[in-house]
């Protein structure tokens, strides 16, 4: 699929990249503390948030660089389903070491289970582009908004609910952006959606 003529939804399928979730949503929920117990200080979080930011941006946006560099792929949009298989497993990797060397520090709950679910998220894109190509940036938002609307529940926590409605707002402009830069069909950007929000139910009945 060619891209658009349209700068805005191409700026904002780069704000809303799938590689920079984490982050963002890691940080906003560093900046509530009534949200976890343990008292974290701001020297802790900015290191959190750098392991964050290096495990789930830094190695697979490098990854990408790295085989375009190779020529394994030929275009850092990934548009060709069979060139996102590499940078997904890249990614995939990044995502569950990051995971293996955050389980054993003191990390409140609450960002595990967000790590969590946006690692599932990125393994079931990996599995299903195997077969069909769908938007991953709709699967990441998806699952983000649905996580953040699960732990609102589970928690009870109501001053979540305009972080909530922000990240349902921006996942419905992130498929709205991979429209315009023809990216994507509209099946493949409600997958998506379908996808990222399945797999943080799954989540949520097995813990």
């Amino acid at each position: 699929m060619s891209s658009s003529p349209y700068p805005f939804s191409r700026i904002l399928s780069y704000i809303l990249h799938p590689l920079l979730i984490p982050t963002l949503v890691t940080a906003a929920l560093l900046m509530r503390p009534e949200l976890y117990t343990l008292v974290l200080p701001v020297s802790l979080k900015i290191r959190f948030l750098l392991v964050v930011f290096v495990f789930t941006t830094v190695i697979p946006a490098a990854g990408v660089l790295l085989l375009l560099r190779v020529n394994a792929i030929y275009s850092v949009q990934l548009q060709d389903r069979a060139e996102r298989t590499l940078p997904l497993l890249i990614a995939s990797t990044s995502f569950m070491v990051m995971l293996y060397l955050l389980k054993t520090t003191n990390i409140p709950p609450l960002f595990l289970y967000v790590l969590y679910s946006a690692t599932f998220a990125l393994l079931t894109g990996l599995l299903v582009n195997l077969a069909y190509k769908i938007s991953l940036h709709t699967l990441a938002w998806g699952a983000v908004a649905a996580t953040l609307t699960s732990i609102a529940l589970r928690m009870g926590i109501s001053s979540l609910m305009v972080l909530i409605l922000a990240t349902w707002l921006l996942s419905g402009l992130a498929g709205y952006a991979r429209l315009k830069e023809n990216a994507h069909n509209q099946a493949q950007v409600y997958l998506g959606y379908v996808a990222g929000v399945c797999v943080v139910i799954l989540i949520s009945f097995l813990g």
